[in-house]
């Protein structure tokens, strides 16, 4: 009788279970999978980056066209009442479009918060006004304009990673809306740039998430209205600026898509049961 040895082991790998994939293997891989993508593939996905980066561009053309507000207010050729009243007409729209069937109890949540939001900016647009004055104006622009850089560096641009801050995205803004606001002549002033800059960067943001969601035909027309509306106006106050805008509109918008997706063929991602397990979570649409 032959006696056959066992091994006392728990868990045993054969050497053909796995194959190691050396440089040259991963590189003929990827070239076989980037041949097999057609050009007009390429031309589709290319385009339809361009157009999920309106996003970008119109998160960058609001900062603009918040710093043409401030220039405008501060140089009097815009009067605080005059954009007050556009504010409100653009807040009651924003209002009715975001919420279709506006019932009467909610329209009286939402005029109670206007008016505690109304109340307490106009008391503490007088300290605002003075917050600043023994700091220099150079000092205030440069720290406005990395408090800006910031906002839009961690701004939410839709995808889910680390870098993704909005809590400080926001507070930067608004901070650096502060700062502006102390430089102006008066504190009604003050007050018109701080509820302008709660418009621009915390209601108009949640209204355009739903804007893309329910038609993105509507959101590329207003990435379209945000360009123009920049050139037209920074066409009045400086041309070299209209030119920087449009170059940097046009190295967001085209070169960088094009430069995301030449890099695609650089990545190899190979997974496997080693990963960490991801359980996707079904949330109920907040919009049904």
């Amino acid at each position: 009788m032959v006696s056959i040895k066992y091994q006392k082991v728990l868990y045993d790998v054969s050497p053909h279970d796995f194959k190691i994939l050396d440089d040259d293997h991963v590189y003929k891989m990827s070239s076989e999978i980037n041949h097999s993508i057609s050009s007009s593939s390429y031309r589709h996905i290319y385009w339809s980056t361009v157009a999920e980066s309106g996003l970008i561009t119109q998160q960058v053309s609001l900062v603009i066209l918040f710093t043409i507000l401030f220039v405008h207010l501060d140089t009097n050729n815009l009067q605080p009442i005059n954009i007050l009243i556009i504010n409100a007409l653009i807040g009651l729209i924003g209002l009715f479009l975001y919420r279709q069937h506006i019932s009467l109890k909610l329209l009286q949540e939402n005029f109670k918060t206007l008016s505690i939001f109304l109340l307490f900016g106009s008391l503490v647009s007088p300290v605002v006004f003075t917050l600043t004055k023994t700091i220099s104006t150079d000092t205030i622009y440069a720290m406005s304009t990395l408090m800006m850089l910031t906002h839009l560096i961690f701004y939410d641009y839709g995808s889910e990673t680390a870098m993704v801050q909005k809590a400080l995205s926001f507070s930067v803004a608004l901070f650096s809306s502060v700062c502006l606001a102390s430089r102006l002549s008066t504190s009604f002033h003050t007050f018109c740039l701080v509820t302008s800059a709660v418009l621009v960067f915390a209601l108009w943001p949640e209204l355009r998430k739903y804007i893309k969601k329910s038609s993105f035909e509507i959101f590329s027309v207003l990435t379209i209205v945000h360009i123009l509306g920049c050139i037209i106006l920074l066409f009045h106050l400086s041309m070299l600026h209209m030119i920087l805008y449009a170059l940097a509109i046009l190295f967001l918008t085209f070169l960088c898509p094009l430069w995301l997706i030449s890099l695609q063929k650089y990545k190899i991602s190979i997974r496997g049961a080693w990963e960490e397990a991801v359980v996707p979570e079904q949330t109920k649409d907040k919009f049904d």
